[in-house]
């Protein structure tokens, strides 16, 4: 069950186009990156390559990625935002998102290519240490 939406995440319009090209491309796999915001605007995109064995079904950023996203967003003391795409499901946390959102406390963007060859649409949740998934609001912004 998602409670309502909560919270809302302020996106550029300029990186929301960089995001959606980003998964896109990487479609029929699924497709991650890291957004860094401060007070939930988002203020850099980091596009990354998915790491996972099997990115037909998963999508992880490998150590590398991490670790080069973190220390960037530590220089503007944001907040790492994670996103990724279910190439043919709902724009939704699947179990296993779930599992690892309760233990890494980031909020997730999910895009979904469900109606491709449309353009992939997004949703934003906050998961919290018991599973409880959160609906927020994205909000585009000039």
């Amino acid at each position: 069950m998602v409670a309502d939406a909560q919270f809302v995440v302020r996106i550029p319009e300029s990186i929301y186009a960089e995001m959606v090209a980003h998964i896109a491309a990487s479609y029929p796999n699924e497709g991650c990156g890291a957004l860094g915001s401060v007070d939930e605007q988002v203020v850099k995109n980091y596009p990354t390559a998915n790491a996972a064995e099997r990115p037909d079904d998963f999508s992880i950023i490998s150590e590398a990625d991490i670790v080069r996203i973190y220390n960037d967003i530590d220089e503007y003391d944001g907040d790492m935002i994670y996103y990724h795409s279910h190439p043919i499901t709902e724009a939704y946390p699947s179990a296993r998102d779930i599992e690892w959102a309760k233990r890494s406390g980031y909020l997730y963007i999910i895009f979904s290519h469900r109606f491709h060859p449309e353009p992939p649409y997004a949703r934003v949740f906050k998961i919290d240490a018991a599973g409880t998934v959160t609906e927020g609001k994205i909000e585009q912004i000039a």
